[in-house]
């Protein structure tokens, strides 16, 4: 679950020879040179620079230069995320949520992933949606669960798609909506995600929200099931038996020439 994201390194307003010291840093990093990375990021860390406590969280959450020491990446990690850091706040609500170097605690992880998605963090409105959808450290709420979800689906997080498209087609916590259901599960079924390639397959072969449309349907099938999904497998073959052999074919054919598409990204 946890993705670390290392964009946020040039943001820093340092000293010069601060700065040269992070940049150091930063190179000795990218060459997996973790102790000389750690001699150049401690200090700027203990010195309160946001950027380098958030790489020495997740060099004692990887165990990269350091002995791996969760207690002491979660300390590393709250430092950054009381400055902002939106990335410490992702991984800090992880670790509460997992009970990695923190006590297992629901509430403080939506709290976290909360401060992290109201600042635009991709990651941390899908986690947030989940959690409202379950009622994880939250009080159930369909419809919050599903405004987080749509927040990071319009940034393109493909699950996040799926899993509001699938929402609107079952009327789960939101007014069900054939047309948003599909819409969204086309979203992210177009970026290569073999769930939502299977579920989009489903929606050509019943006929639900498009035109019935068996060569699509087993092409999204057989999309799917090349990322070895059983359930697209099993559906593509018994479809096979219902069509004809010169539609298998011009199926196949769409399959083999498809490619994905970068996600839409509304602002």
């Amino acid at each position: 679950m946890k993705h670390m994201v290392l964009a946020a390194w040039l943001c820093g307003l340092l000293s010069h020879a601060a700065y040269a010291d992070f940049q150091q840093g930063k190179a000795a990093f990218v060459a997996h040179e973790y102790a000389k990375a750690l001699k150049e990021f401690e200090p700027l860390a203990r010195a309160g620079d946001m950027q380098s406590q958030h790489i020495l969280g997740m060099m004692y959450d990887e165990g990269q230069g350091v002995v791996q020491d969760y207690a002491k990446a979660a300390d590393w990690y709250q430092k950054a995320a009381l400055q902002g850091n939106q990335d410490s706040m992702y991984n800090l609500a992880v670790m509460y949520a997992q009970g990695q170097g923190v006590p297992n605690d629901d509430v403080k992880a939506a709290q976290w992933f909360e401060k992290a998605a109201e600042k635009g963090h991709v990651l941390s409105q899908f986690a947030l949606g989940r959690l409202y959808i379950v009622g994880r450290g939250v009080k159930a709420s369909g419809e919050k669960g599903n405004g987080w979800y749509k927040k990071a689906a319009l940034q393109g997080h493909y699950k996040a798609q799926l899993a509001l498209g699938k929402n609107y087609l079952e009327g789960n916590g939101i007014k069900k909506d054939l047309t948003q259901a599909e819409h969204w599960i086309r979203q992210s079924a177009t970026q290569g995600h073999h769930k939502a390639q299977y579920e989009l397959g489903v929606l050509y072969r019943d006929g639900v929200a498009v035109k019935k449309d068996a060569k699509l349907a087993y092409m999204w099938f057989d999309l799917a099931a090349r990322q070895d999904h059983v359930g697209a497998q099993q559906a593509r073959d018994a479809l096979a038996k219902t069509m004809k052999a010169e539609e298998i074919a011009a199926a196949r054919l769409l399959s083999s020439e498809w490619k994905p598409q970068a996600p839409e990204v509304s602002s």
